[in-house]
């Protein structure tokens, strides 16, 4: 299987949201990112090869967000090099 960078880290945050988002003791959730591509593959809401992973996702974040009006995520951009 082809798994392309994008894709490998739109399921590593994927992976990583599922736990946060079910948790009811979590209202901040930071997801520190060395793709900005990544990031805006997720908030895209056009048709695109990502759909299979970004959708659900989305459809996560929208329940996290819609629980409690103090939740919320934020993308921190960090290049790849920086110490």
């Amino acid at each position: 299987m082809n798994v392309t960078s994008i894709e490998a880290k739109l399921m590593t945050i994927h992976m990583g949201f599922i736990p946060a988002m079910e948790s009811d003791n979590i209202q901040d959730v930071i997801t520190i990112t060395d793709s900005i591509a990544t990031a805006t593959k997720i908030l895209e809401s056009h048709v695109n090869p990502f759909q299979n992973i970004a959708l659900p996702l989305t459809s996560n974040i929208k329940l996290f967000l819609d629980k409690d009006r103090r939740n919320s995520i934020h993308f921190w951009y960090c290049l790849r090099k920086a110490k």
